[in-house]
């Protein structure tokens, strides 16, 4: 649809709308103003089921990095470069169609501007991050057996596990028809207080250093970073002024450090 250049060029402004989303999240936390859902839901006259909600905002990140892999071709897709689609794919499938079916049905729906954002934010982020892996910076044929693909893809790996094993333990502090927050026990949580944000933050750093720092990838880490881990801050606020007796040395989102 585009020539390579004018898609190069379109690419890099999504990209830098995904790092000022992640400035934008800084600020508003500078402000006080944490993102109004879970346990920060503002009221809001329009609304969506949260598992339906999960779906629509989540699943453009797999969609688009599928539909994109078979516009250029897997033939014409350097395997380093593919992997490192899949593996970002893969996360998002896990996000729009496996989290949400083990959501609990009690859920509270988020506002209807917090999924439209959301779906525009994974929208434009999917195809500025697939479509440069695939059609704009071919790793080399080696790259595959390097020291800093494969440290990368551990990370991501790692990553990926940390936060699915933190939302169980988040979906399963409270025992049928019981209500109230909970301290979340075990795993990473042990070490810090937004421990599915860590994994995730840990995953797209993976992600980042096997790519070898493509742009795209930099823009979101960084943002993905500001906006969750920002997230994990008011989290951690919200928990000590909640329990008397919260871990004192728990940190928000980077053990021992933040």
């Amino acid at each position: 649809m585009f020539g390579l250049e004018t898609d190069l060029r379109i690419i890099k402004w999504m990209s830098g709308s995904i790092f000022m989303a992640g400035i934008l999240s800084l600020a508003a936390y500078q402000v006080g103003v944490a993102s109004g859902y879970g346990k920060h839901t503002k009221k809001s006259k329009s609304t969506v089921d949260a598992r339906l909600a999960w779906v629509i905002q989540e699943c453009p990140s797999f969609f688009i990095p599928v539909l994109v892999t078979y516009s250029v071709g897997v033939e014409n897709i350097n395997f380093s470069n593919l992997l490192i689609i899949s593996a970002f794919a893969f996360h998002y499938f896990q996000r729009s169609f496996i989290y949400p079916m083990l959501m609990n049905r009690m859920s509270t729906p988020l506002p209807l501007r917090i999924v439209f954002m959301s779906f525009t934010f994974t929208f434009i982020n999917g195809y500025a991050i697939s479509k440069y892996e695939a059609a704009h910076a071919s790793l080399p044929d080696d790259w595959i057996n390097s020291f800093q693909f494969l440290t990368g893809m551990i990370m991501w790996a790692f990553g990926l596990l940390v936060n699915i094993h933190s939302d169980h333990i988040l979906r399963n502090l409270r025992k049928p028809n019981e209500v109230g927050y909970k301290i979340p026990r075990s795993g990473a949580f042990e070490y810090v207080s937004g421990a599915n944000f860590s994994g995730e933050i840990f995953e797209w750093f993976g992600l980042l250093i096997a790519s070898n720092f493509h742009f795209p990838l930099v823009c979101f880490s960084i943002s993905t970073s500001l906006t969750i881990g920002t997230r994990a801050l008011f989290h951690h606020k919200f928990y000590l002024s909640k329990f008397e007796d919260y871990p004192k040395n728990r940190k928000a989102v980077i053990p021992f450090v933040l």
